[in-house]
């Protein structure tokens, strides 16, 4: 395999550690003003940030990889799916024990929470609903399609948007569920090598 192959996993694997370095130092001004430029926005919103969000879910990965199955009647692309984004939440649940940071509220007590965010001493870096989502974008782009991989890349950053807007997770919480996304995704890519579709 080329130097290239493993060019996004390197950026990705970079990505996460710088900022899981940044994530145990606290959280510095420049990331509270982004979280509230977002949090901020308008409730009226909500209806229409839920649906995506969920792409982001546990139940998702499941869901799209049926779905890839009965497209293209292949076990590859679904067990692909499935794994990508089953390993991207465990993953995200080790690594929110291993950095223990907190929720947006408890850097901010003011901070809006909606579309059921919980604040029941949950931790927030990496946020596994931006691991999950990124996860399952880069199987769906490199396994079943380049132009669905595209849409679902676009709906994993409306997730990361979510996030913030709904109170759950500050911004560093979101870079880092993206880049641990792509760093399982092209894991589980290069352990069962397989090319792009």
């Amino acid at each position: 395999m080329s130097v290239k192959r493993f060019l996004p996993a390197a950026v990705a694997g970079t990505a996460l550690l710088v900022a899981t370095v940044a994530a145990k130092r606290g959280a510095p001004a420049w990331e509270h003003r982004t979280y509230s430029a977002i949090n901020d926005l308008p409730d009226a919103l909500a209806p229409f940030v839920w649906p995506p969000m969920q792409f982001g879910s546990l139940t998702s990965p499941f869901a799209l990889g049926a779905l890839a199955y009965l497209r293209n009647r292949r076990p590859e692309p679904a067990a692909s799916i499935i794994a990508a984004g089953f390993a991207a939440w465990i993953t995200a649940k080790g690594m929110k024990k291993l950095v223990g940071r907190g929720r947006p509220h408890d850097f901010d007590s003011e901070t809006n929470l909606r579309l059921w965010t919980e604040i029941d001493g949950s931790l927030g870096f990496v946020s596994g609903h931006a691991a999950v989502a990124m996860a399952s974008a880069g199987i769906i782009h490199r396994c079943v399609s380049p132009g669905l991989g595209a849409a679902a890349y676009g709906l994993a950053g409306i997730v990361g948007f979510s996030r913030i807007y709904a109170g759950a997770h500050l911004p560093i919480d979101v870079l880092g569920g993206a880049a641990l996304g792509v760093l399982v995704s092209e894991s589980i890519i290069a352990s069962r090598m397989l090319v792009p579709a």
